[in-house]
């Protein structure tokens, strides 16, 4: 298992750009992502840098699950919320 932390929400009118990390075995793993979905419901589309890719890949082998189990986390609300100074001013989660 993981924590999950968003460290970074831009506002905006349809979409918002995210940001955060994964933090296991005292590691962190950077992502960012777009957060969206006025109509039909809220989504997350999480992006993982070729770099963090083999490093989630090493730790949990299947990037295909790992990067599911992350966006249904996201969606859900299932993190934790640390702004960098001054740089969170919307989100749409609770830790």
């Amino acid at each position: 298992m993981y924590d999950l932390v968003v460290d970074f929400v831009s506002g905006g009118e349809v979409a918002n750009l995210l940001k955060g990390y994964i933090l296991v075995e005292g590691k962190k793993i950077r992502f960012s992502g777009v957060a969206y979905g006025r109509f039909g419901g809220q989504n997350v589309s999480p992006k993982l840098s070729p770099a963090a890719q083999k490093r989630v890949r090493e730790l949990f082998g299947d990037i295909e699950r790992f990067e599911e189990d992350l966006q249904l986390r996201l969606v859900k609300g299932e993190f934790e919320i640390k702004p960098k100074e001054g740089t969170l001013r919307k989100a749409g989660g609770s830790g």
